[in-house]
């Protein structure tokens, strides 16, 4: 998920639940990639690689959200 008014540099939120969940967080580089910048300790690696999966499939719509909201 991308925060409304969040801070720099581009990011996004990958929880693993819904609101309060454990959470990864993703940069979103300007070269089209992505690098974790962070996971709370109670996700797994299975699920941070799975968080990944998808920023890096949704990578444009992402972006694209963080441009209108951020």
């Amino acid at each position: 998920m991308v925060i409304p008014g969040d801070h720099e540099p581009s990011h996004v939120h990958a929880r693993h639940g819904t609101a309060g969940a454990p959470e990864a967080v993703f940069r979103l580089n300007s070269d089209g990639t992505i690098t974790l910048r962070e996971a709370d300790r109670q996700l797994t690696w299975a699920q941070v690689r799975e968080a990944e999966e998808l920023v890096t499939e949704h990578f444009r719509e992402l972006e694209e959200l963080w441009e209108i909201y951020c």
